[in-house]
């Protein structure tokens, strides 16, 4: 596959701005033109409750925070690795520029209002030409603007700009555009990567709440009227686009599977716009110019299959100098999947299991706001239980809406009750005490994503992966992308491949087999991804497979075999735990906390020797202020999304 080289990152200066600055990040990104170059963007939230050092969950604005809090490290983490000389706040509030001036030295940070005081500021010769736009066309202006290399201004009377720059690039972009800061950064890394352009209409998340079913129904009955109407809607969107020209194409989008509806025709990427595109760029950018590599892997399969690939697997990595960590078996449990995909440093995770959607409940419950009102809210829970120590079982619950006092969640009308009622029905939910009506569902449940493991099952919410590391994850289970690819590009995952719909053991096995002996043998995932297609010969599990990741991004092989390189993650990992809980000034924080320092010393003491641990001890322990940095502190049960509707379906011997 011909590829172009990888983008240098600018490190003079990057931004941040949230949605509602989009035209000032559109115009400010106008001026970085230099070629093979990448200007970071990254979207922070419109968020109105103040930055508080405590997670307490009693606290009105307490998701407003969680929000806050989660974008600002992500951020900060992002920029530790680039190390900008200067932060450019694009037209933040001053609650907003709280939690960033929490992690980022103050020194870095500059807050920009207009665009006057962008061009003041800029030490470098800016474009002397300029190209209109109008307001709503501010997207389409900057693709313009920028491989034009002329700066950009918005204008009522512009004439209107096509959503497309063909140029003969050697790939082709295309992206779900919403006129968002997403949309800035997409077009940023266009033009990095000399790709052509295509801009498509931006879907809304209820446009693909039922794609896992239908797609699902599509794969048993080839015919399914409701698939080929999400085909037309998809084919119409491309029509026009000579993709065999091209050597690759990336697809931005709320989750759409382009790949699938061309048919993988050519090496078919995708990234995901729930999360920060910005930051999810600079991830991958960054890990192929300073790799930060442990030269190890996860192995995660409760052997539920008499033939599966984990031995397989296992060989290959073994024989290419990776440390492999086996969780096989009976060491497949939850809490092992949860500690060691969280905190173990690993480079690539492969996990075979059964997967997909599963049962639970159904649940209406009311409520009393605090000024008296009465409402009742509906969805639907799955239910996982973990041993722990002793007697006592942990039971992990996800809600996912459905209505709320009779409108359907996350419909328009929800939007006129004041932030307060949500914030209440959300302590009514964790007390979960009274008015209370549960009845146990006999269908698998929409967006109920797991991951079966030996004691129960796992629903894939982790807040990181591999000690803040951003690993390959391979999830060959049934279903494993929809909600499961959120889940694990939000922790940190730079590349993700799951299924569309419930796969065959044997395509399993020979569709992960051949996907690393690729990988080890050149490098390149897409490529791998690609070589992986064309080795499945069942029909029925032709382009199962989606990539969501960036077309240059490769799995670095170790030169030797060493657990050097983990020992002094695990350590470097286990002091900044420490530190966080002696200074930690949340009680919350630092109950989470203990047991996952436990988790790593334990992994310490029993896998390395003290000639070993003698050999680190001086590195082991780095300045407080950078190790504390990097670690989130947030713990809360994440919230999916809700649904309008269900759909029985029924799965045979799959994973």
């Amino acid at each position: 596959m011909r590829l172009c080289a990888v983008p240098q990152i600018e490190d003079r200066f990057v931004c941040i701005a949230t949605n509602n600055q989009v035209v000032l990040a559109s115009l400010l990104s106008s001026y970085f033109c230099e070629k093979d170059v990448y200007f970071p963007v990254f979207e922070f939230p419109s968020i109105d409750t103040p930055y508080s050092a405590s997670s307490d969950f009693g606290k009105d604005g307490y998701f407003g925070r969680v929000l806050g809090d989660r974008a600002a490290h992500k951020i900060n983490n992002a920029l530790a690795r680039i190390q900008p000389k200067v932060i450019l706040l694009l037209g933040l509030t001053e609650t907003e520029q709280g939690y960033l001036r929490a992690l980022l030295p103050s020194k870095m940070l500059t807050v920009i209002n207009g665009i006057e005081e962008i061009r003041r500021l800029l030490p470098f010769e800016q474009p002397h030409d300029s190209i209109a736009c109008r307001p709503s066309q501010i997207i389409e202006g900057l693709l313009h603007a920028k491989f034009s290399r002329k700066s950009l201004i918005v204008d009522g009377s512009a004439p209107l700009l096509s959503p497309k720059h063909l140029h003969a690039g050697g790939g082709i972009l295309v992206i779900e555009n919403g006129g968002n800061v997403d949309d800035v950064s997409a077009i940023n890394y266009a033009f990095a990567v000399n790709a052509d352009v295509v801009l498509v209409p931006s879907i809304e998340r209820q446009e693909i709440r039922d794609l896992p079913r239908i797609i699902d129904a599509w794969s048993k009955d080839n015919s399914h009227h409701a698939y080929n109407k999400v085909k037309r809607t998809i084919s119409k969107r491309l029509r026009g686009i000579d993709f065999p020209r091209y050597s690759f194409a990336t697809f931005f989008t709320r989750g759409f599977p382009y790949g699938l509806i061309i048919q993988n025709v050519i090496p078919c990427s995708h990234v995901l716009k729930e999360l920060d595109c910005g930051v999810f760029i600079v991830d991958n950018l960054v890990e192929e110019h300073d790799p930060m590599t442990f030269d190890s892997a996860l192995l995660f399969s409760p052997q539920l299959f008499p033939i599966e690939e984990t031995d397989e697997i296992l060989k290959i990595l073994d024989n290419n100098s990776f440390t492999v960590k086996a969780l096989l078996g009976k060491d497949a449990t939850v809490t092992h999947l949860s500690n060691y995909g969280g905190f173990y440093p690993f480079d690539i995770m492969h996990i075979c299991a059964h997967g997909g959607e599963t049962n639970g409940y159904f649940v209406i419950q009311q409520f009393t706001d605090r000024n008296g009102v009465e409402h009742t809210f509906e969805f639907y829970e799955v239910v996982g239980f973990t041993p722990t120590d002793g007697e006592m079982v942990q039971v992990m619950r996800k809600a996912i809406f459905k209505a709320f006092d009779g409108f359907p969640w996350m419909s328009k009308p929800l939007k006129s009750f004041p932030h307060y009622v949500f914030e209440d029905m959300i302590k009514a939910l964790k007390s979960n005490r009274h008015g209370v009506t549960r009845k146990a569902t006999d269908y698998p449940i929409a967006l109920s994503c797991h991951i079966q493991c030996h004691d129960s099952i796992h629903q894939g919410t982790f807040q990181s992966l591999a000690g803040y590391g951003h690993p390959v994850v391979f999830n060959n289970t049934c279903s494993s992308s929809h909600e499961l690819a959120v889940s694990f590009i939000h922790a940190g995952a730079r590349s993700y491949i799951g299924t569309l719909w419930s796969i065959g053991n044997d395509t399993a096995n020979l569709a992960a087999t051949a996907f690393y002996r690729e990988t080890v043998q050149h490098g390149n995932l897409l490529s791998a991804f690609d070589a992986m297609n064309d080795a499945i010969r069942n029909k029925k599990y032709q382009h199962v497979y989606i990539f969501w990741g960036l077309h240059f991004s490769s799995l670095p092989k170790p030169s030797r075999k060493s657990d050097a390189k983990l020992l002094k993650a695990l350590a470097n990992s286990y002091s900044s735990l420490l530190e966080k809980i002696k200074t930690t000034p949340d009680p919350e924080v630092k109950h989470n906390t203990i047991p996952i320092a436990k988790f790593v010393a334990m992994e310490i003491a029993e896998n390395f020797s003290k000639e070993q641990l003698d050999k680190i001890r001086d590195l082991a322990f780095p300045a407080v202020e950078d190790s504390e940095r990097t670690s989130p502190a947030i713990t809360e049960d994440h919230f999916s999304r809700g649904i309008t509707e269900i759909e029985v379906t029924s799965e045979g011997r799959f994973r």
